[in-house]
């Protein structure tokens, strides 16, 4: 009862704080608070949140129905639904766990504690890319568990065991460099296009992005060698144990063929939209087709249907039933983040509430704003899930910046990149949660590696956009 007395709590003072802006404004903002405390305390299940404030946005005449309910219908939805369809038969068939014995086979990769270290972290950012990191991180717990088993017999008091378990959890959830590798990149394309007009393409935000995935992944690895490689034991048997599992898997099965080429097939189109007008310029024929008709989300559903087509020995490479099973909770949250955050500029209290803040903060610079909304997302994301964190930081962020008539595209991607920053406590992601309910790492060592590591993403996250936007043309 003391989290809806929080929320209901939330939803008053806002109501009180913002009493002197017009009506529709108010209650937005009143809305958005108790969205926020339920979403930080989890009284009912985050889903729930998004549908409830959007249902509020209706009942107190902030939108239409047509409005609030047309968000759940975004395409941006339905790129979600077609990236975790893709996701869940990898998930199903196997063969993200075959990928990753693959590459831990190698003796090169797991030859020296150092190298084992990176690897798992590697594997796990690379899966991330493409697969919701709360799968990868449960994937590769039980690997590296069984890695740990082998080589811990000559432990002695190391905590090196620490370092491996914390690099499973960092090294999915720095996995931003793709647009589709996590919800909060989806959730700043979508708000930036809608408030600026410029669409964020898949290789365009590789370009910016994939620089900040690389320098955390390394920083991670090199954060955990230094608190936990003193007295590591030796890992060379870590590779005779990930070949002896990949042969116990056998052949690769029709299923993981069939989702390897269905993965391949939404890379490519993801792809080639750009990589055509990089070789035959934006206005060519084939060009601007290409623009108009293959959109990421057209790649990521042609992709994932396709695999309830292709053949497999029990039926088909995925099933409805299995389908059933994506994370629907996330598509909803999503849904009501853009119903929310349409309301909050549509109404004209994004923009208000930034000038306000802005001339409070006495911050109006660019990058200052940039590096403003770049920490409060990474400090709201160790109380909140990183979508529902940019759900509420990234409105905030382009208010904020055009309320200081600033471009908001710097300060939307701090935001939305600060918010897979979480890494301090076991409720910060899930991927942290997992890895903390396998009981070999203590919740002091999470937080104190992992605020060591907030702050180097922090910084990493404005020295690259600050870097690299210019040169894009986005800053």
């Amino acid at each position: 009862m003391l989290k809806f007395a929080a929320a209901l709590g939330a939803f008053a003072v806002a109501s009180i704080l913002l009493r002197g802006l017009e009506r529709e404004q108010a209650l937005a903002g009143s809305i958005f608070a108790l969205a926020v405390v339920l979403w930080i305390t989890e009284a009912v299940p985050i889903a729930v949140t998004a549908l409830v404030s959007t249902v509020l946005l209706v009942l107190l005449g902030v939108a239409s129905p047509d409005t609030a309910f047309g968000a759940y219908g975004d395409p941006v939805i339905l790129l979600f639904v077609g990236s975790f369809l893709l996701a869940k038969s990898m998930s199903e068939s196997g063969l993200d766990e075959r990928l990753s014995y693959w590459l831990l086979r190698y003796k090169w990769a797991t030859a020296t504690p150092r190298r084992l270290l990176f690897s798992l972290g590697l594997v796990a950012c690379v899966l991330s890319l493409f697969v919701s990191n709360t799968a990868v991180t449960a994937m590769m717990l039980p690997i590296g568990v069984s890695l740990l088993s082998v080589i811990s017999k000559q432990s002695g008091q190391s905590r090196y065991g620490i370092g491996m378990m914390l690099m499973l959890t960092w090294g999915s959830s720095v996995a931003v460099g793709v647009i589709v590798g996590t919800p909060p990149n989806l959730i700043a394309a979508k708000e930036i296009a809608e408030q600026t007009g410029h669409t964020i393409s898949f290789v365009e935000w590789m370009q910016f992005a994939m620089p900040v995935n690389a320098v955390m992944l390394f920083a991670a690895w090199v954060v955990l060698m230094l608190m936990y490689g003193r007295g590591a034991p030796r890992t060379d048997e870590a590779s005779e144990l990930a070949h002896d599992s990949l042969v116990k898997l056998g052949p690769m099965t029709p299923a993981q063929r069939n989702t390897m080429a269905a993965f391949f097939l939404a890379l490519i189109l993801w792809l080639l939209p750009d990589t055509t007008a990089m070789f035959l310029g934006p206005e060519h024929a084939w060009s601007a087709w290409l623009k108009d008709h293959v959109s990421p989300t057209v790649a990521a559903l042609l992709a994932s249907c396709l695999l309830f087509f292709l053949p497999t020995k029990d039926g088909r490479t995925l099933t409805w039933k299995q389908a059933t099973t994506i994370d629907w909770g996330t598509i909803l949250l999503f849904g009501g983040g853009i119903a929310l955050g349409a309301a909050m500029f549509e109404t004209g209290l994004a923009e208000n509430l930034g000038a306000q803040l802005a001339s409070a903060s006495d911050i109006d610079t660019l990058w200052g704003i940039t590096a403003l909304c770049i920490i409060l997302a990474s400090l709201m994301s160790e109380l909140a899930s990183n979508t529902a964190s940019a759900t509420t930081i990234v409105p905030v962020a382009i208010g904020l910046a055009l309320g200081a008539d600033v471009n908001p595209i710097p300060p939307a991607l701090g935001a939305a990149l600060g918010a897979s920053m979480g890494f301090m406590l076991p409720i910060s992601t899930p991927p942290n949660a997992i890895v903390y309910s396998s009981g070999l790492v203590p919740a002091k060592e999470m937080i104190k590696a992992g605020l060591v590591l907030d702050v180097i993403g922090i910084v990493v996250i404005w020295l690259c956009l600050r870097l690299l936007l210019p040169i894009l043309g986005l800053a």
